[in-house]
């Protein structure tokens, strides 16, 4: 309890062991005593300034702060203060709860949470490997065959300038066509942390595009793209985002596996979604969802993959859900099905 110029007046022993004062130690004291800078230099401020306008900046409101023990350590606590009115004096009571465990449980569920989103993205991207060796073995090839021309054209020893010159462009030109394979699989694989960035959905789209023609040409999927103009930007952590729709467009491709090569067809669509969102619709002509794994389909470890890990939805879900959107599914009419990301234009509070 303190006064109306912030001077405690009541410490009980819970508030002894958390900030290792004693109530002899503390009384009279003002209660900038408890609180590290800036907070400290503020704190009277906000008692004079309510007291004078009645309007609340800390009073009333409970409020995440960070505290002060005797021995200068600081934690993280959340503080709620109540106005009390006792003999024509005011007097404010303040009820603190230490948040360290909190803010530590919360941290060991983060790391794990982005633990499991890179082992998630390792293993999307291992599935995608036959693929990737494909694209580079084109280059590879070629710049092999190049340069064993390159080699013939030397040992003509004729006025063969331009030729050979030409011969070396084209190495040039392939060993960029691997390198940028490498760089799409690098960029993918790096990671990454919580930070999220405004960006434009059309940005986010075409860096993960590259990998995403690699593999619906692997699996002789036609590819298409719909992404209207003038879109407002999403705040994302891009990497996440990216491969939350890299994971459904290799779902889809998996899910036509047994659909004839002719048929193939993978769409993905971005439109505006009323009132403050986008959606992202990925559409596959596939086999459908049966009933039977349409009420398991996000659940940890459920898998119709022979050797799938039964996390990629679970974890897209969850990256999704932690952006303030939602991920949904449902059949086509024609068959196939479609996957929806609804994700908001501005960051969730």
């Amino acid at each position: 309890i303190i006064d109306d110029s912030g001077h405690i007046e009541a410490f009980n022993k819970a508030a002894e062991g958390m900030f290792g004062y004693t109530k002899a130690e503390v009384t009279g004291e003002n209660i900038q005593l408890l609180m590290p800078k800036p907070d400290r230099d503020k704190h009277d401020n906000y008692i004079k300034r309510y007291l004078t306008t009645r309007k609340a900046r800390i009073i009333g409101i409970g409020r995440e702060v960070q505290a002060r023990r005797k021995d200068g350590s600081q934690f993280p606590a959340h503080v709620a203060i109540g106005e009390v009115r006792w003999k024509n004096n005011t007097r404010f009571v303040g009820v603190m709860r230490d948040l360290t465990d909190v803010k530590l449980a919360e941290e060991k569920s983060l790391r794990q949470h982005e633990n499991m989103t890179n082992v998630s993205r390792l293993a999307t991207l291992g599935e995608m490997a036959a693929a990737m060796a494909h694209e580079l073995n084109q280059p590879l090839s070629a710049i092999t065959n190049y340069a064993a021309a390159a080699s013939r054209l030397l040992d003509l020893k004729k006025d063969n300038q331009k030729d050979i010159k030409s011969t070396l462009d084209k190495i040039d030109t392939q060993a960029h066509r691997a390198g940028e394979v490498i760089r799409h699989m690098r960029e993918f694989t790096k990671f990454s942390d919580t930070a999220r960035k405004s960006i434009s959905p059309t940005i986010l789209i075409e860096e993960l595009k590259p990998l995403a023609e690699l593999d619906a040409k692997a699996h002789n999927i036609v590819l298409t793209i719909d992404i209207p103009g003038n879109l407002p930007e999403i705040v994302v952590n891009s990497l996440q985002m990216q491969q939350v729709i890299l994971n459904l467009i290799r779902n889809g491709a998996d899910a036509m596996i047994d659909t004839p090569p002719q048929d193939r067809r993978l769409r993905l669509a971005i439109s505006t979604e009323p009132p403050e969102s986008i959606r992202i619709d990925i559409q596959d002509d596939g086999h459908g969802i049966s009933d039977d794994v349409s009420k398991d389909l996000f659940d940890a470890f459920f898998t119709t993959k022979p050797n799938g890990m039964g996390m990629g939805l679970t974890i897209s879900r969850t990256i999704i859900r932690s952006h303030g959107g939602e991920i949904t599914f449902a059949n086509n009419a024609n068959g196939g099905a479609t996957f929806s990301v609804i994700i908001p234009t501005r960051a969730s509070e």
